[in-house]
């Protein structure tokens, strides 16, 4: 245990400053407890999420499908039923002609031909597993 002394200046309404500190850390407990009901309630939301690295943009760009991936709002997809065509359409071109999209691999390493077909397959899954759920895309 310890003792502390604390001095305060004269003019200064240190028991209103006090007070203020106490109702400002009230409100920001109160608001602190609403994000994170926010937060769980968006967890609980959420039925599945997919990443793949931007540096596969060009891959998906020359296959038709970077604007329904990366800004699907753009071009009016806003639930899952509205990628399918999309989603079938690319990776039936992609696998038909892998050489074509392998040459869009990035050069640092970071993603690939592979990860991009694995990730537009798992993507199509959930599309059909859930046609009805709201896209949302942040990248």
């Amino acid at each position: 245990m310890s003792l502390d002394l604390y001095f305060f200046k004269k003019d200064v309404d240190f028991d209103q400053i006090r007070r203020n500190i106490d109702d400002l850390t009230n409100k920001r407990r109160a608001i602190e407890e609403e994000l994170e009901r926010l937060e769980d309630n968006y967890e609980d939301a959420r039925l599945a999420s997919h990443n793949v690295t931007h540096n596969l943009n060009k891959m998906a760009e020359a296959v038709g499908l970077y604007k329904a991936l990366w800004s699907p709002e753009e071009i009016c997809i806003t639930s899952a039923s509205q990628m399918i065509a999309p989603l079938e359409k690319a990776i039936k071109e992609l696998e038909n002609d892998p050489e074509k999209y392998k040459a869009y691999n990035p050069s640092n390493g970071w993603g690939n031909y592979d990860i991009f077909v694995s990730f537009c397959k798992s993507v199509l899954h959930t599309c059909r597993e859930h046609p009805d759920a709201v896209i949302e895309a942040a990248g």
